[in-house]
């Protein structure tokens, strides 16, 4: 199976299939029924049938708790009177995509410390 060509399939995923698009996997999109849990074969990031990745649940689950915990624990804001409308979105294209110009934002605890103790 050659994932690199299932994943750059212009009849998968449409004229530009290297654009970070997300709206893709939202209700109305052109993957919004996608299954991560290799029964999708145009997106198994976890591989697919006897071989996929044993830590599949325990990932997407780490995923949204600690994506969840950063939400619920900070407030967030640009730094150095950075607005959004300023930020650079380009992308550096390498191992995986990222941001051409690092994204830098201050966390603000929401609470005081002694809450987060045991």
């Amino acid at each position: 199976m050659n994932v690199w060509a299932i994943a750059r399939d212009p009849a998968s995923w449409g004229p530009d299939p290297l654009e970070f698009r997300p709206v893709r996997f939202l209700p109305g999109g052109l993957h919004e029924s996608a299954d991560v849990k290799g029964g999708d074969y145009e997106l198994i990031p976890f591989g697919a049938g006897r071989r996929i990745c044993a830590g599949l649940g325990w990932g997407l689950r780490m995923v949204t708790l600690m994506t969840a915990t950063l939400v619920h624990a900070f407030d967030w804001s640009l730094v150095d009177g950075t607005t959004p409308e300023k930020l650079n979105m380009e992308e550096a294209y390498g191992q995986t995509l990222q941001r051409a110009v690092p994204l830098v934002v201050q966390p603000v605890p929401r609470l005081l410390s002694s809450a987060y103790t045991v």
